[in-house]
């Protein structure tokens, strides 16, 4: 949880990059992540991670990533939470330092 960096922050830059998708989409994946680890830690992981899945599968994943797909101010979207997390085909955590302390991130 948290904030996607602020106004003008990633979020916004992820969110003009986001493509409508329906629930149960093909090769969709929920990610899991705590707002309070690093960025390029994460980033670093998620793109090794996509990599070698699209290899395995032939296909790049759709992914579902909060900061693209919701907006900060959007506090009502979190109730929507556990239908977008059911309507991805896999569960990806990228399990950082703090993640186990977030738990409502799971």
């Amino acid at each position: 949880g948290g904030t996607a960096g602020g106004a003008g922050g990633a979020g916004d830059a992820l969110r003009e990059r986001a493509v409508a998708a329906s629930l149960g989409a093909e090769s969709s994946v929920f990610v899991s992540h705590s707002w309070h680890d690093s960025r390029q830690g994460k980033w670093a992981v998620l793109k090794r991670w996509a990599e070698r899945d699209t290899a395995e599968r032939g296909t790049a994943p759709l992914l579902w990533l909060d900061a693209a797909c919701v907006a900060p101010e959007d506090a009502g979207a979190l109730e929507l939470l556990p239908l977008l997390v059911s309507g991805c085909q896999r569960f990806l955590i990228l399990a950082g330092p703090t993640y186990a302390n977030r738990l409502w991130c799971v």
